[in-house]
């Protein structure tokens, strides 16, 4: 019902996370701490013996191995009531579905909102911590839920501050915006990771739409690498990944949605594609990259879709919602695109011998990382989507099945390994810092202003 369990769990992790800032103020060199929030999803719970909750275990460590030298690193597990029928009754299991999905639904609320404000907040009280959330299958939906509303607040809070600090008429009142713009900045998560998310992309629209209107870009590492305004400081804020192996959001899902669907269509509860003057549904694109970064697409040639279309499958499904892709080599000079089988030939064959995104991007394919499979080798690459309509800070892609085979297989040293080479690094490899978390408002093509003040 979306209640907490027992309150002291919670105090108890803010107070391990201040207890964690604390020492790494006294400690000399950096040590800040990531706080990584996880949220389990379909046929998991939190028992001890729970497979999501042994994975997350190996995940932090592996985060450890790889920062534990400069960051502190702490994990916090969210449970709910996600496994209602056990193990040795298969079939009515796999129909748990739709009772969970319901329960997905409803338990995110004023509780868990308030919770994972809390979690960011107080990691927060350290400026240069980081605070990662992470929600798998249904567990992405109810994390998607809880945050939605309360982050999308938060930007908009924190741009208003900053705009009147920027007009204040003394300082003191100067100082009481920019306080309340970081206090808004500081409330919400550093970056944000959906994994084999089975909610709708109605979802996922929204927030999109609102990032897209405003213009928003996120450069958490501005000033750090590069002057602000360059494509390679544009991170994401929300991260939406699915494998194209996983038929529990490909084909489960639009069976699950195809009864509610047809009683929406019924009561003409769904929008389509329009172009009558106050009764306008059609897809507003963005990508600061591009010279005209804002337009729109009108119809279904051009690649609009139907809000019912949004309901039947997931975000990251969708090609219209992508960002990115992921490519995978096949040999020496040739790699493909994991979501489509589209078979790219490159031409420096060293650049696959590297896995080099210098090289790849001499060829003009706009690789933003690169990162090798742990145990194979095999060289892997996410590039901008090529004439995409998502150039915000919500990165969608579909992932291989190398690297995801699944929807319930996710913690592997394959996938931990490409969460933190794509993720929790910068193009030019440092790992990510929290000096300026700025959502910069593309306000003009080629200008930019900031929406919310750093640190």
């Amino acid at each position: 019902m979306g209640e907490l369990f027992d309150k002291v769990e919670l105090d108890t992790a803010l107070s391990l996370i201040r207890q964690t800032n604390r020492l790494a103020q006294s400690e000399p060199g950096e040590t800040d701490p990531i706080v990584i929030t996880f949220v389990h999803g379909w046929k998991n719970n939190a028992s001890l013996t729970n497979d999501n909750v042994k994975g997350f275990s190996v995940a932090l460590q592996e985060v450890y191995r790889r920062f534990g030298k400069t960051h502190h690193v702490i994990g916090i597990y969210i449970g709910w009531r996600g496994d209602l029928v056990r193990s040795y009754l298969p079939v009515a299991r796999q129909f748990s579905y739709f009772n969970r999905e319901a329960t997905a639904v409803r338990v995110p609320g004023a509780t868990l909102a308030s919770a994972l404000t809390q979690i960011a907040a107080r990691t927060h009280e350290n400026s240069r911590a980081l605070a990662v959330f992470i929600g798998h299958s249904f567990g992405g939906l109810l994390l998607e839920r809880a945050l939605s509303e309360a982050t999308a607040s938060q930007i908009a809070q924190a741009t208003i501050s900053s705009q009147e600090a920027a007009t204040a008429q003394s300082e003191s009142e100067a100082k009481r915006d920019t306080l309340a713009a970081d206090l808004a900045v500081d409330s919400r998560a550093d970056l944000v990771i959906f994994i084999n998310p089975a909610g709708a992309a109605t979802e996922a629209k929204q927030m999109l739409d609102f990032l897209t209107s405003n213009r928003y870009r996120y450069q958490p590492n501005a000033g750090q690498d590069a002057a602000t305004g360059s494509p390679d400081l544009d991170r994401p804020l929300f991260v939406s990944l699915t494998s194209t192996a996983d038929m529990a959001t490909k084909l489960a899902m639009p069976i699950g949605h195809g009864l509610p669907f047809l009683g929406f269509k019924m009561n003409g509860s769904f929008r389509d594609l329009n172009q009558v003057p106050g009764q306008k549904y059609e897809l507003a694109c963005f990508d600061p990259h591009r010279s005209a970064p804002s337009w729109e697409l009108k119809t279904k040639e051009e690649g609009a879709q139907s809000q019912g279309a949004y309901f039947m499958s997931t975000a990251p499904h969708m090609q219209v919602l992508q960002s990115h892709l992921m490519l995978k080599a096949v040999g020496a000079s040739q790699m493909i695109v994991s979501s489509t089988g589209q078979k790219l030939q490159i031409e420096d064959p060293n650049a696959i011998a590297e896995c080099s995104r210098e090289l790849l991007n001499k060829q003009h394919l706009n690789v933003i990382s690169t990162f090798r499979l742990v145990d194979s080798g095999t060289c892997f690459a996410v590039q901008e989507r090529p004439n995409r309509c998502n150039g915000t800070p919500y990165w969608l892609m579909e992932i291989d099945p190398d690297v995801v085979p699944d929807h319930g297989t996710i913690f592997t040293g394959r996938f931990i390994s490409f969460l933190i080479d794509t993720f929790f690094r910068t193009p030019g490899g440092k790992p990510l810092q929290r000096l300026r978390p700025q959502l910069m408002s593309d306000s003009t093509a080629g200008t930019k202003g900031p929406a919310s003040s750093g640190h």
